[in-house]
């Protein structure tokens, strides 16, 4: 009797009983419900139906086969990656989409461009969800050093790092990180991290500022033998004397600029502006 009511119930099942499935799909799940076998669409059917074309669904199915992809063809899913995140639920990109990702940090070659898509996500993610979930992931990637996209990429991304990571760990993860860029032997990495440094100097906190970076700052612009790097490391500190004391200028920046070597008129530009 019970088997029989049921039965009825399925001949007679109406839109409103499936509210809670997407409208595009519920004629086909009406169908899968058919007390008829031969009515009901198989799997294959249900695969060619317009909703599963969706872009959220396809990313979902490519990222099931990634296993099977080359790095040419990761590297391009990962760049066109930016573009789909937004339209997928924070749910679904932080349970299926995050592990997928972060799982690609043991291949050197795809950080590029498999960390921007971290670091998006980790901007939609809440402090506690970041420090869980993320942080722990970017941990080795901090100390990767090659390729030197990796090291660009988290430049760029400094204010989301000192934001939303623990103060322990930008002093042991972030800023030695900061430091490294200062030492590199890319004049290029050693510009952006000098431009970029005063974006974010205001979030470093007064000890490592004083006997870390600063000096780190003084010795790029002693050391190198590019002008552009000497010029920047002027500007870089010029810009960031107003989080420092006085006595400190007074005692530590003033005899540096005494010591720079060379007499450039951008480098002499850099002094009187200090």
């Amino acid at each position: 009797k019970s088997f029989s009511r049921q039965l009825d119930q399925l001949s007679r099942l109406g839109s409103s009983s499936l509210t809670n499935i997407p409208e595009e799909v519920r004629e086909h799940v009406k169908l899968l419900l058919n007390v008829t076998p031969a009515v009901r669409p198989d799997a294959d059917q249900m695969t060619k139906i317009p909703f599963f074309d969706d872009v959220g669904a396809v990313t979902l199915q490519y990222f099931d086969t990634l296993f099977q992809r080359d790095n040419l063809q990761k590297s391009q899913f990962f760049k066109g990656l930016p573009k789909v995140l937004p339209k997928l639920p924070k749910r679904v990109i932080v349970q299926r989409i995050l592990p997928c990702l972060t799982s690609e940090f043991v291949n050197p070659d795809m950080v590029p461009f498999v960390l921007p898509n971290v670091l998006l996500i980790a901007e939609e993610c809440t402090k506690e969800e970041y420090v869980k979930l993320i942080l722990p992931e970017l941990g080795p990637v901090f100390k990767q050093q090659e390729p030197i996209q990796i090291l660009l990429i988290f430049l760029q991304k400094m204010d989301l790092l000192l934001t939303k990571t623990p103060p322990d760990e930008i002093k042991n993860s972030v800023l030695p990180m900061v430091y490294r860029a200062l030492e590199a032997p890319s004049i290029q990495i050693q510009e952006l991290c000098l431009n970029i440094i005063p974006t974010f100097a205001n979030l470093i906190d007064y000890p490592s500022m004083k006997n870390a970076l600063i000096p780190r700052i003084k010795n790029a612009c002693l050391q190198t033998s590019s002008l552009a790097v000497r010029v920047n490391s002027l500007v870089c500190l010029g810009k960031i004397l107003e989080y420092l004391d006085k006595w400190f200028v007074l005692d530590d920046i003033l005899p540096f600029l005494q010591q720079i070597p060379s007499k450039e008129p951008a480098v002499l530009m850099g002094i009187l502006g200090n």
